[in-house]
């Protein structure tokens, strides 16, 4: 079982999320940031983009990976293929 870094940096997650097809929609003001694709559900997911730092947290990518259905495994194994 893979184990999650203590941070991930903001950049890698949005990689993780293009190689599984998500798009981001128009960026609307503040952090808030979403991001679509029609053919996996959940097909819209929305994200705050963390700050100062652009670092994810661990316990803010679980929470992540919770609303993209995604277990740690698969998004290290994602993560880690580039």
């Amino acid at each position: 079982m893979s184990r999650l870094p203590p941070q991930v940096p903001w950049r890698r997650f949005l990689h993780v999320l293009g190689k599984l097809g998500y798009a981001p929609q128009k960026a609307k003001a503040g952090s808030l940031r979403s991001f679509r694709n029609p053919t996996r559900n959940p097909n819209v997911v929305t994200f705050r983009e963390p700050h100062p730092g652009q670092d994810m947290r661990q316990a803010m990518l679980h929470e992540y990976l919770r609303k993209l259905l995604l277990s740690p495994d698969d998004f290290m194994r994602i993560l880690e293929d580039r």
